[in-house]
């Protein structure tokens, strides 16, 4: 008996048929979803990707009471920005995990120190006044390198 005789036979096949004609809708929905937020032709793209990591400066806070370690690396100080109270000594020690010179200054603190990479040195800034203070390193390279050291009650 043809096909077309046979009513729930061919009513089947039709309920088949737009079921898989669903699914694979859905698979080619589901695997182009990560290229659908790509540029069209003719859009511009966006700028080239992200700095590298050597001219990111690293952005990390801590807060301390009378002492803090400080690494010198090459993309920066870590942490870069210290928040310490006042009224005592700060004991700074300072770590060149770089693969180059880096320096460690405070002109307003008078401190002023140089690391050549793998050099540990511990420095003590005594009776530190209220205030936030710029950190920076003068070493070649270090044109990005920078922090802030802040003093409060």
């Amino acid at each position: 008996m043809p096909l077309s005789r046979r009513p729930n036979l061919r009513r089947q096949v039709h309920r088949s048929f737009i079921g898989l004609v669903v699914v694979a809708l859905a698979l080619v929905s589901l695997i182009s979803a990560p290229y659908a937020s790509q540029a069209q032709p003719g859009t511009p793209r966006p700028a080239s990707p992200p700095a590298s990591p050597a001219a990111t400066p690293v952005e990390r806070l801590v807060s301390v009471n009378d002492k803090v370690t400080i690494e010198l690396t090459d993309a920066g100080f870590n942490p870069s920005i210290i928040q310490a109270t006042n009224g005592h000594d700060l004991t700074v020690t300072l770590v060149n995990t770089g693969s180059r010179r880096h320096a460690f200054q405070i002109d307003k603190l008078h401190v002023d120190v140089s690391l050549e990479p793998g050099e540990r040195r511990t420095i003590t800034i005594t009776s530190p006044p209220l205030g936030d203070f710029t950190i920076v390193s003068d070493a070649p390279g270090d044109e990005h390198m920078s922090g802030t050291l802040i003093f409060y009650i």
